[in-house]
């Protein structure tokens, strides 16, 4: 008996691209060995050897870091002068038993500005063993008391307490309100005042001719000027910021008074001049009846204060 072929009429469909001649079809079951499939082993050897090259590196990065190879043995400071390099180098956490590579500049730069003198800071570690630090320090501005304590404070232009003043030579001298002595890092007073104060001082000469001996602030609020000449210029309340921009017309006011038969500001016997209200300045003299300050006519009269 013969057989014969079965053929079709369609054409024989392709081998799908995506399956492997080597995957099992569908509906059967076929796995490899697991020792196929296991990555092939390393000889003992390379693992020791692995093992003896990572301990090695442990150990020199241990050396490096510990060891004085790259030990920090010297502490440059430059712009230092009320901190000494002692004091600058420990508020930078350099105390000369670490390693340079574990120096972080910036770290040490934000310990160094937490201090009250440092104004900008920059700590550049240098191989192998050398850390340069470079500060610009705060000036004082300014010689603070409370009350009539004779304890003077040097001042920031921020109004910051940067410490004791032996003398207030060259600086703006603030009375502020009685009260607690003010301590390092303390702002006793507001840093807008303070900026107009001393920029007051420094115009004074030039406006009436004359020098500037103290600003008097009290807890009112009220701000009076004495001059060294001894007279007074009570300006009244500087609380506001409306308050701050009266100032400028009462300055404008004290100028236009001087001179041309009206005030003599090198006179020994002028006693104050109130300029509250800058459109009515009012004069005292030393020579007449003594009588109360008050504002000049018009001016609103500052709250009392308890």
């Amino acid at each position: 008996m013969r057989f014969r072929r079965r053929s079709s009429v369609f054409p024989r469909a392709a081998w799908p691209n995506g399956l492997e001649r080597t995957e099992p079809l569908k509906g059967q079951l076929w796995t490899r060995s697991e020792r196929a499939l296991r990555e092939p082993d390393v000889h003992w050897s390379m693992r020791a050897v692995a093992g003896l090259a990572a301990l090695v590196e442990a150990m020199l990065l241990a050396w490096l870091w510990f060891g004085p190879a790259l030990a920090v043995h010297s502490v440059e400071v430059l712009g230092a002068r009320h901190l000494s390099a002692i004091q600058v180098a420990q508020a930078a956490g350099l105390f000369g038993n670490e390693s340079i590579i574990s120096v972080d500049g910036e770290s040490a730069q934000q310990r160094l500005l937490a201090q009250v003198w440092v104004r900008t800071a920059t700590v550049q570690p240098q191989f192998p063993g050398k850390v340069v630090v470079s500060v610009s320090e705060w000036q004082p501005v300014a010689a603070y008391h409370a009350g009539a304590s004779p304890k003077l404070v040097l001042l920031s232009s921020q109004a910051v307490v940067l410490g004791p003043a032996a003398t207030a030579s060259g600086l703006v001298v603030v009375q502020g309100p009685a009260g607690a002595e003010p301590h390092v890092g303390d702002r006793p007073i507001d840093v807008q005042l303070l900026t107009a104060l001393v920029n007051m001082q420094r115009a004074m000469p030039a406006l009436i001719g004359q020098d500037v001996s103290s600003f008097i602030f009290d807890s009112c609020g009220d701000l009076t000027m004495v001059a060294k000449r001894g007279w007074k210029v009570y300006f009244g309340r500087v609380l506001t910021p409306e308050e701050f921009t009266a100032l400028r017309d009462k300055l404008t006011a004290l100028k236009a008074i001087a001179g041309n038969g009206n005030v003599d500001y090198s006179s020994a016997d002028l006693d104050y001049v109130n300029v509250m209200n800058p459109a009515e300045p009012a004069v005292g003299y030393r020579s007449r009846a003594s009588a109360p300050v008050s504002p000049a006519p018009g001016a609103t009269p500052s709250p009392q204060c308890k």
